[in-house]
């Protein structure tokens, strides 16, 4: 049963007023929000301590609270305004005051839930003004310049619904004080996952995203393996939970944003305060953080730190921010006040929802040595606690990148927690892939499940890479990612896990495999028997791409620094809203072949339709899989990056495309016609231009095309024939007549 909001309010009141001693301390720390909708995530929230009093905490209740957590047919409304709140600063240990674009004047967008074969209705209200600065909305827009940014809509990014209409429909424009409604209707094959929203206006989708108008969108399943049946259709919900009442496992949502604001000189400046030595920018008392352009926020420039000399760096990396989580810096998971169970295994539904950075999970054990304390495998909650108070003391203390570097490197030095990834882009993969580092890039979702093998103090970290791994890639960048804190756990007593393995598995496949099989005894075969194993083939969606295929299709993002300023293109072109790029027939298997040019990375993204990757080949045109065992390559082991290794056969719907490798991958456009479109998922790359319309046409539409095509060029040529001998003008009406009737977008339409 859900809890009303008079008792969230309540138990927060309560929390306040008996909170034990320590509590006053820990009120420093930030807790974790938690933005799953389930109960357990309500309570947790409700009961965090707070000192600031009543209307902060409504605030806060009302910002975590999900909308349609039932998850059947409802009407739910997302207002966009500016929010006022603070993002808490490391290098300062303070908050900074910042306003935001935003759904609902949150941090975050609500976590909405629906289920297969329900009906979702969306209401976005577009509470800003045409007047509100920053908004650069010329009269003549120049669609490979950022622009209109007061303007906006909504996309359900990996949903597979119509992409016309109202339905999720990315090229309609919902203006400043008007409002549009949506209607999702979800198939009722429609596969449980974990799914997100954004604002998707070509030309201001960076700087929305960017300031936090994101939420996560959750398809809930109950369909459970059938006997004699693996074919996919089988929802992975179903099978997770405890033996004990077949409880679900517990969930914690954590959608990871990078919110990059800057505190400027005047009204009109575009220009970040920045330190005069480090350049990492400044917020002063007083001031209000905000995005108020792709310039000098939102880029790559010439980088002016000191030993930086010569680099086209990240505004990013340059600004000294730090990614948050559900719109918190740093904070404590579960929260400052209590622990999860040592052994207790936790689902993660984590979203990348910025555009700005790659994030590398990593989750390791704190090493309490190094804090001066006592360690061991069977710590009280009251000595996490000490711990969890003194490692916070260390790192406030730690206020540059420097220092914060040495105090993460010798606490965060224990044993490293993997995570089982089941579920990539919300689609259950066909088997659980074990993982030390879990590499996630714009667009990204990934669901694992955890498990702490004893109590103790641990750190979620942003591991360290080479920049060639990231979205940061340029020739003659920084050539590495620096490691950050996402958050500290604190875990508690419970049950410790055994250091037992099973071949070339580690002690946390085996105890999670051995939780899950003993909880599902009466689990259907042959569902049953690949648990054994942690195959998902039953709960695994199939991408029908093994028939013939209808074109090969190619797709190069690139971008010219030739020219200035520097144009982002895909297929040589910048964006053109009238432009059908690509049209597909309904029903037809197409091979996309998907590459990055050797001067920058990008973040492949296709709407509507998952497609599954056939083959990755790196910049000499080979294979990275090995065609014995389904893996990497020696040779794309040896780049010490792995992200790629899993890959082949899994279907996703955003991929990140390494500087000079090309994706291999086929789709089957299924259920829906309409127009669409395909992008860099790196935002400010897509309002630069680099994106393209696809039209998805019926089998009949598609014929009218193919006849008209030839006929339609020799219409052109006897035309222009006849003008020149007669030194006749065209009638520019009737030229466009004729070229609507024979375009892509007027067949598509029949």
């Amino acid at each position: 049963m859900r809890f009303s909001l008079i008792t969230l309010v309540t138990a927060a009141i309560v929390a306040v007023s008996i909170a034990p001693a320590h509590a006053q301390s820990t009120t420093t720390l930030r807790s974790f929000s938690d933005l799953s909708d389930t109960t357990d995530a309500v309570a947790d929230n409700s009961s965090v301590a707070t000192t600031s009093g009543l209307a902060s905490i409504l605030a806060r209740l009302q910002c975590l609270a999900g909308l349609n957590p039932l998850g059947n047919s409802a009407s739910v409304t997302l207002t966009v305004k500016k929010g006022l709140y603070g993002i808490y600063n490391p290098e300062t240990n303070s908050l900074d005051n910042v306003s935001m674009r935003s759904y609902n004047g949150c941090p975050t967008g609500p976590t909405i839930t629906i289920k297969p074969g329900a009906t979702l209705k969306l209401t976005l209200k577009n509470a800003l003004t045409a007047t509100d600065p920053p908004d650069f909305c010329p009269d003549s827009v120049d669609h490979s310049t950022p622009h209109c940014f007061n303007h906006t809509n909504i996309h359900t990014h990996g949903l597979h619904v119509s992409p016309a209409g109202t339905s999720d429909n990315v090229l309609l424009t919902v203006l400043p004080g008007a409002s549009q409604s949506y209607t999702y209707n979800i198939p009722s094959t429609h596969p449980s996952g974990t799914f997100w929203y954004h604002a998707h206006l070509h030309g201001s989708t960076a700087i929305d995203v960017a300031s936090g108008m994101a939420g996560v969108l959750i398809v809930r399943g109950s369909r459970p393996a059938r006997a004699g049946v693996s074919d996919g259709t089988a929802d992975v919900d179903t099978i997770l939970h405890h033996k004990l009442l077949n409880l679900p496992l517990r969930e914690h949502v954590m959608l990871f944003q990078q919110i990059e604001y800057g505190c400027f000189s005047s009204a009109t400046s575009d220009v970040p305060i920045a330190d005069p030595t480090t350049f990492e920018w400044l917020c002063p008392k007083g001031s209000t953080g905000e995005i108020r352009g792709y310039t000098n926020q939102l880029s790559f420039v010439n980088d002016p730190r000191p030993g930086h000399a010569g680099q086209l760096n990240s505004t990013w990396e340059i600004s000294g921010r730090y990614t948050q989580i559900n719109g918190v810096v740093q904070p404590v998971f579960p929260s400052a006040l209590s622990l999860v169970p040592a052994g207790d295994i936790r689902r993660l539904r984590m979203v990348h929802g910025g555009n700005r950075d790659t994030i590398n999970v990593k989750i390791v054990r704190a090493n309490l040595s190094a804090l001066g304390l006592a360690d061991s495998q069977s710590l009280t909650a009251a000595q996490v606690t000490t711990a969890t108070t003194t490692a916070a003391t260390h790192l406030a203390n730690a206020t540059s990148k420097a220092t914060q570097a040495t105090t993460l490197d010798a606490l965060c030095s224990g044993e490293t927690v993997n995570q089982l990834e089941f579920a990539e882009d919300g689609i259950t993969l066909p088997e659980m892939v074990e993982k030390s580092v879990n590499t996630m890039n714009p667009g990204y979702r990934s669901d694992v499940l955890v498990a702490f093998p004893s109590p103790g103090l641990y750190c979620i970290l942003d591991e360290a890479a080479d920049s060639s791994a990231t979205i940061n890639f340029r020739p003659n960048s920084d050539k590495a990612k620096d490691r950050r804190l996402l958050s500290l756990a604190r875990v508690g007593p419970g049950v410790n896990i055994p250091n037992t393995t099973v071949g070339s598995h580690s002690k946390y496949w085996q105890y999670i495999r051995d939780q899950l099989v003993a909880a599902n005894s009466t689990l259907a075969s042959p569902a049953k028997n690949d648990l054994a194993s942690l195959t998902l083939t039953a709960f695994s969606p199939v991408t029908p791409v093994d028939g013939t295929i209808d074109k090969v299709v190619p797709a190069q993002f690139n971008i010219n620094v030739f020219v200035t300023p520097a144009t982002f293109l895909l297929n040589g072109q910048q964006y053109n809203p009238d432009t059908i790029a690509y049209t597909g027939t309904l029903g037809h298997i197409d091979e996309w072949d998907v590459s990055a040019t050797a001067i920058a990375t990008h973040v492949f993204h296709i709407h509507t339709n998952k497609f599954r990757i056939m083959d990755i080949k790196d910049a000499a045109n080979t294979s990275i899989f090995d065609p014995t065992t389904g893996g990497c390559t020696a040779a794309e082991i040896a780049t010490g990056d792995q992200e790629y290794c899993n890959l082949r056969g899994v279907s996703r719907d955003t991929l990140f495309l390494k500087a000079g490798y090309t994706l291999v991958m086929r789709t089957k456009y299924e259920d829906f016609t309409g127009e669409f479109v395909m992008h860099c998922h790196i935002l400010d790359h897509e309002d630069r231009g680099m994106m393209e319309n696809v039209s998805i046409v019926s089998p009949t539409a598609a014929m009218l095309q193919r006849i008209a095509t030839p006929v339609r060029l020799a219409s052109d040529k006897a035309s222009a024939w006849y003008d020149r001998i007669t030194g006749r003008t065209p009638d520019p009406t009737q030229l466009a007549l004729t070229a609507s009737m024979c375009s892509a977008k007027y067949f598509a339409a029949k």
